[in-house]
């Protein structure tokens, strides 16, 4: 007895060619009962990549000030370097990340400044070193202030992280 599958893609067993089965009207393929079929697993996004979509798609205004800084700074030379709301160490979200030399720049507004997130900063901060990431910490006021100020912040960081040993092969990144 042949009954229509859900599966598009279903191969007949045991014969020394796989051939397809004929797709029926419903556009699913036939199927032979207790035929094994193996299900494609589908992985489930985590609560906190779901979360970092949506901190993407709404950014404070410190936030879509800074990105609008970096995609200018210097003619746009970062421009497409750096990934913004990155997961690290599967529970923590940076607020920019630059791949290329494990920087993350987190924009502090004035919730950081309660016992509670000190303490979750802190956290993020011993997970990044341990996966080897460089972070930088600024204030809103400091990305709405003195750009001149904030370009060398951001260089001194780049290079700090540029600098930093590799705890995985034990030299720098560069240079």
């Amino acid at each position: 007895m042949v009954r229509p599958s859900r599966r598009k893609e279903n191969v007949c067993q045991g014969h020394k060619k796989d051939k397809k089965l004929p797709v029926t009207q419903t556009g699913l393929r036939a199927s032979v009962m207790n035929e094994r079929r193996y299900q494609e697993h589908v992985f489930q996004r985590s609560h906190i990549e779901k979360y970092a979509d949506y901190r993407r798609a709404n950014p404070t205004p410190a936030e879509a000030e800074f990105r609008q800084f970096l995609n200018n700074l210097n003619g746009g030379v970062l421009r497409s370097k750096f990934v913004r709301e990155h997961v690290i160490s599967g529970k923590w979200i940076v607020d920019f990340y630059f791949p290329e030399i494990r920087l993350a720049v987190e924009i502090d507004g004035s919730i950081h400044l309660t016992g509670i997130q000190k303490t979750k900063d802190i956290m993020k901060d011993a997970d990044a070193a341990r996966f080897d990431i460089t972070v930088l910490r600024l204030t809103n006021s400091e990305v709405a202030g003195n750009k001149e100020r904030l370009t060398v912040k951001l260089r001194e960081a780049w290079l700090r992280a540029l600098k930093r040993e590799n705890q995985i092969i034990g030299k720098p990144y560069r240079g």
